[in-house]
């Protein structure tokens, strides 16, 4: 009974905390297109262009006409940070809709609309933005298989160490068995949040195969062996085979995670990935504990909470600079971005984890061994003090649900960085309107050319020329290449911010070269 109502409190305490969620927002933004938002075009394009600030893959491409009609483009257009949208077929005069929704890869679905006119603007098209109860749906999933992977594969792998009651096994069996059914269950829903389809379509092998075709899928299928070895673990008599089991699911659901997300798709990803695993690994082996422990110290067998005692410490120590780890490498070098959402909760999550250590310092230094020695009072002082840490744990996790919710200071930094500069620069001659993306850093130039009275013009050859004489920075040439967008400058380096000069040397014929310049700022 008392491990009953125990298990429904942290069942309870942790639906709360996560109901605190909302749909997630994931960490590729869209930094630019061609053409550009609500932009009126004489002519009909040849390819949509979509740029985002890290490699992404296309789930959903429609092109909506003004007359509604859909054309869906996924299947010819090809993913990572730049990647067109080739037109069979001319546009016809009217407003049109791209709806794009795409997987980064930390297997988070984007979605939006990109919205430009032929010639003259029409009413457009709707698009659906997703299902609110598909959201909701997906989040529920998703809180209940966080609690089967801490509570379930995190006492699979505390029975590894310590005789538990049949009891106790009971319901971490059920635990497991729970989150082998909501894995693929919220792999399911995944794929509907995926393409925005409501839940009546669960079904469709489209939302399947999109869920599949991100990061999370591989993170839903490791869950299921681990949960699959979790079960048979509690399920059977403890034996050394039972033992391993348990820990080989535990390692297998710190695996899952560090598979997807946003930590883990962090640069570098060689050092992201493993500190993910270890982080992990570390709450799993200390909150799979706390039940088994509270249940325990009803009884006089006190071999489980001596060796967990021996062990606990190595686990702290692992959470502790894996999570340092993390937390340095998604708040990036000092920048405005630190005033983030991301940022609060980091600063929330540090106060919670301070009063966590300093409750297992104070277990450990003044509770742990007076309680092996049989002294009543600091049994059930400890079981008080592990049912207030198993409280901050929940906190603790709804703080770091809130993270889904708002881009790390990294991924911020670098779309302001890639935040686009205007330049215009014109003669008597030739005019040029110039998007500078990416800088500083490597660097995209896009020149449009136009005459004096914005008509078109033919033109050889372009090279821009970027210099900087209060940098005291030679000039940095790049010749220009021409595409169906225009003239493209790729991969050009603008090291640092400060005031810069653009030079276009633009060759008109064989014996005119135009030269125009224009200043401009990166900040």
């Amino acid at each position: 009974m008392i491990v009953m109502k125990f298990f429904a409190r942290l069942v309870l305490g942790l639906a709360l905390v996560f109901a605190l969620a909302a749909p997630a927002f994931a960490h590729a933004q869209l930094i630019g297109s061609d053409p550009s938002d609500k932009a009126v075009l004489d002519s009909a394009p040849e390819a949509l262009t979509l740029r985002f600030n890290e490699p992404v893959n296309p789930l959903a491409i429609t092109l909506i006409d003004p007359q509604g009609r859909k054309t869906d483009l996924t299947a010819v257009t090809r993913g990572g940070e730049r990647f067109e949208v080739p037109l069979a077929d001319p546009l016809g005069e009217g407003t049109h809709v791209l709806s794009w929704r795409v997987t980064s890869i930390d297997g988070h679905p984007i979605g939006g609309a990109l919205v430009f006119s032929v010639g003259a603007v029409t009413e457009a098209a709707s698009v659906s933005q997703g299902d609110p109860v598909s959201a909701f749906a997906l989040w529920v999933s998703k809180t209940g298989l966080f609690i089967a992977l801490f509570i379930g594969l995190g006492g699979a792998l505390f029975r590894a160490i310590a005789e538990l009651p049949r009891r106790l096994e009971r319901v971490l069996l059920g635990v497991t068995l729970a989150g082998l059914l909501l894995a693929p269950l919220s792999l399911g829903l995944h794929g509907l949040d995926a393409l925005a389809l409501p839940v009546a379509n669960f079904f469709n092998p489209a939302a399947w195969s999109a869920a599949l075709a991100t990061s999370y899928g591989t993170t839903a299928l490791v869950l299921v062996g681990a949960f699959a070895l979790g079960s048979i673990a509690v399920g059977f008599s403890r034996s050394p085979v039972t033992s391993g089991l348990g820990v080989l699911a535990a390692l297998l659901g710190a695996l899952s995670l560090s598979l997807s997300g946003h930590a883990g798709a962090a640069e570098p990803q060689w050092l992201t990935r493993p500190a993910v695993f270890f982080h992990v690994g570390g709450i799993l082996f200390w909150v799979g504990a706390l039940l088994p422990l509270a249940v325990l110290l009803t009884g006089r067998d006190d071999r489980a909470l001596a060796r967990f005692s021996r062990v606990v410490p190595f686990a702290v120590g692992v959470l502790l600079i894996s999570g340092v780890t993390l937390a340095v490498i998604q708040m990036g070098p000092p920048s405005a971005a630190w005033l983030s959402s991301y940022a609060a909760i980091l600063a929330a999550k540090l106060g919670l984890l301070v009063v966590l250590f300093a409750l297992a310092l104070w277990n450990r230094v003044r509770l742990t061994r007076p309680a092996l020695a049989g002294t009543t009072s600091a049994r059930k002082s400890l079981r008080r003090s592990i049912v207030v840490e198993t409280l901050v744990v929940l906190l603790i996790l709804g703080l770091a649900a809130g993270w889904r919710f708002t881009p790390p200071p990294r991924a911020l930094a670098e779309v302001q960085k890639t935040e686009p500069v205007f330049v215009h620069a014109m003669n008597a001659e030739v005019m040029a309107n110039v998007t500078i993306s990416g800088a500083p850093g490597t660097a995209r130039l896009d020149i449009a050319l136009t005459d004096a009275n914005y008509g078109a013009i033919e033109a050889q050859s372009v090279v821009a020329i970027l210099s900087s004489e209060t940098l005291g920075i030679a000039p940095i040439r790049g010749e220009a290449e021409l595409t169906p967008e225009g003239w493209v400058v790729g991969d050009v380096t603008i090291p640092i911010p400060g005031t810069w000069t653009l030079t276009l040397e633009i060759r008109l014929s064989r014996f005119a070269l135009a030269k125009i310049a224009a200043d401009f700022d990166i900040e």
